[in-house]
């Protein structure tokens, strides 16, 4: 498989541009991937809230379709449970290199028609004047000016391929004190059998594509523009279980980069592989906790890993 596609003088993994234009597409990643546990986004909003109480001046590169735009916008401009105002949206700029995420971008968030955005300024909770883009780019080529109060990363920057230019944008891009906000979930293996299964079942097919839990990414801390602009706050985890059924199951696996680009034939194969491990064991083999049985619904355990760096 190709190291990389460039189109426009963007550079992309190859297997990253071709399975996310598909399942971006196709609605396919939108639907089947998580959203992010609310303590985890209402953290990274409450950090990088200018100290002038300020609206948010905020970037996501790698956006992909929304799932996490989604959830910032809303927490941002909705009031907390104990009263505490929203902290606010000024503009939010999203970076996403992949065509078919894009268009599912612009169709659910930033459309003033069909998207969240449009729902959010007829309600008066996101201002008039507020912007919400999408534009092509990368993590290591991408224009959001300056003195923004948020970067952030979600299911993304471990398919960077130069983390000393990423982050002398990211940091170019920050005021002093913004943040940098990476954050991943995991589906966790650990916490239940069939989740160890399954994921023996698809990982033989990743190709040696980038994944965040091999750590590539932590090369990062190794660059000079990481010494030169941040400073890291304590990594900071979660963990929570998610319904799903036997559906869902198979659509997260078929959401994965390195999923999508298998054959028809070989995908059809890994449906019947995972359905086979749900058919042959027991619910007790599997660690398998039910939260409907009658309708086929059933805990997906994940794990949540939140890392924030500060501009020096």
């Amino acid at each position: 498989m190709s190291t990389e596609a460039v189109a426009n003088g963007f550079k992309m993994h190859g297997v990253a541009r071709s399975g996310f234009d598909a399942g971006g597409g196709s609605g396919l990643y939108d639907r089947a991937r998580p959203t992010y546990p609310i303590e985890a986004i209402t953290t990274i909003l409450r950090e990088s809230q200018p100290a002038t109480g300020a609206p948010l001046r905020l970037v996501e590169l790698g956006a992909g379709t929304g799932i996490a735009s989604r959830m910032l916008l809303s927490q941002a401009t909705t009031p907390s449970s104990d009263g505490t105002p929203p902290v606010g949206i000024a503009s939010f700029q999203a970076i996403e290199p992949s065509a078919g995420m894009r268009s599912a971008f612009e169709k659910n968030i930033s459309s003033l028609e069909t998207g969240l955005v449009g729902e959010l300024k007829r309600k008066g909770q996101l201002a008039p004047n507020a912007e919400v883009t999408v534009d092509e780019g990368t993590f290591e080529e991408f224009d959001a000016g300056t003195e923004r109060d948020l970067v952030v990363i979600a299911q993304a920057f471990h398919w960077c391929s130069d983390f000393d230019l990423a982050l002398t944008k990211a940091a170019g891009t920050l005021r002093k004190g913004g943040i940098l906000a990476l954050i991943w979930n995991l589906e966790d293996r650990e916490a239940a059998p069939w989740v160890a299964k399954l994921r023996d079942i698809y990982e033989m097919h990743e190709d040696g594509t980038p994944q965040y839990r091999h750590n590539y990414w932590h090369s990062m801390y190794t660059t000079a523009s990481y010494g030169d602009f941040f400073t890291a706050d304590a990594p900071r985890h979660f963990s929570r279980a998610l319904p799903t059924t036997l559906e869902g199951v198979k659509d997260r696996m078929k959401s994965k980069s390195y999923i999508s680009v298998l054959s028809a034939s070989e995908q059809t194969q890994l449906d019947e592989q995972v359905e086979n491990l749900f058919r042959s064991l027991s619910d007790e083999e599997l660690g398998r906790r039910w939260i409907d049985k009658d309708q086929g619904v059933w805990e997906y355990p994940y794990k949540t890993d939140l890392f924030l760096f500060r501009k020096k």
